[in-house]
């Protein structure tokens, strides 16, 4: 597909998702606060069936529908997803500093999550990934996506980089990792025939930030199909496997740990700028 054309439905695919503020605004009114009780009050129940029902109609339109993710004696779980756009999303570099590395427009993947362990019920949106319209471009213009699937195709790679981004918050084990904190990495994943650039960044995408902090979020930058991947590329990437799951088991996230340790590499967070300027062209694109 020619890049023009690619990047027109690219816009049209981000202006077509809910802006992100239908999360924050739920957030912020008395539905967020109904569903929470609703599970609260669901939580001795032996029907998880009926308990969906329950939290539905407190998430609905903010999220899609509620999904069961686990239900027993010792945690009780449940979420939402809702695919949001950002018109101007902020980036920065994993540092403590404020300025920023560029903006742009891109898509995030919001998860809503409710627990029970033990005695303990909690409630919280977990935004861990986003895709970037240069990103969405490119897999359109490299023939790894079409307008009909492009959907489809972003919330499988989302789902994926929540999926590695999710390890970090876990508690197990987080020295099998060499990602540091104020440090920005890169990654490779394969998608297709190509492979998606994952990268470590602070992102905030509205006045007030519901992004993880100072944990990262993963952020896919762009696509490269199989020509532009050397040796090196294709070795970082052997083993890759993921679940798709809002929660995962401790084998995936052993799993994980042990594949990023040979595939993250450190990285400047400028770099889209400066090759942009320099060679006229994104991330190694």
């Amino acid at each position: 597909m020619y890049k023009k054309l690619a990047d027109g439905h690219a816009t049209k695919f981000i202006a077509d998702r809910p802006d992100l503020s239908v999360v924050t605004d739920w957030l912020n009114s008395p539905r967020s606060s109904a569903a929470v009780s609703a599970f609260r009050n669901s939580v001795p129940s032996k029907k998880p069936g009926r308990v969906i029902e329950r939290i539905s109609k407190h998430v609905r339109p903010a999220f899609g529908p509620v999904h069961l993710a686990q239900w027993d004696k010792v945690m009780k779980a449940v979420f939402a997803v809702r695919l949001a756009s950002a018109r101007e999303t902020e980036v920065f570099a994993m540092t403590s500093g404020e300025e920023k590395a560029f903006s742009e427009r891109s898509v995030i993947l919001a998860d809503l999550l409710f627990f029970a362990w033990a005695q303990e019920v909690s409630a919280n949106i977990n935004i861990a990934a986003n895709i970037s319209h240069h990103t969405i471009s490119r897999l359109l213009e490299r023939g790894a996506s079409t307008p009909e699937t492009i959907k489809t195709d972003a919330i499988e790679i989302l789902q994926k980089a929540r999926s590695l981004r999710s390890i970090l918050s876990s508690g197990i084990e987080h020295n099998l990792s060499k990602l540091k904190d104020g440090v920005t990495y890169d990654m490779l994943i394969p998608h297709g025939d190509g492979a998606l650039v994952l990268r470590t960044l602070r992102v905030n995408a509205a006045s007030k930030s519901y992004f993880p902090d100072p944990m990262p979020v993963f952020s896919v930058r762009t696509y490269l199909d199989n020509s532009m991947l050397g040796p090196r590329d294709l070795e970082r990437m052997a083993s890759f496997r993921v679940s798709r799951d809002a929660m995962l088991s401790a084998e995936d996230a052993q799993h994980i740990l042990a594949w990023i340790q040979g595939n993250a590499e450190e990285t400047d967070p400028r770099r889209r700028l400066v090759v942009a300027q320099e060679l006229g062209k994104d991330l190694g694109s």
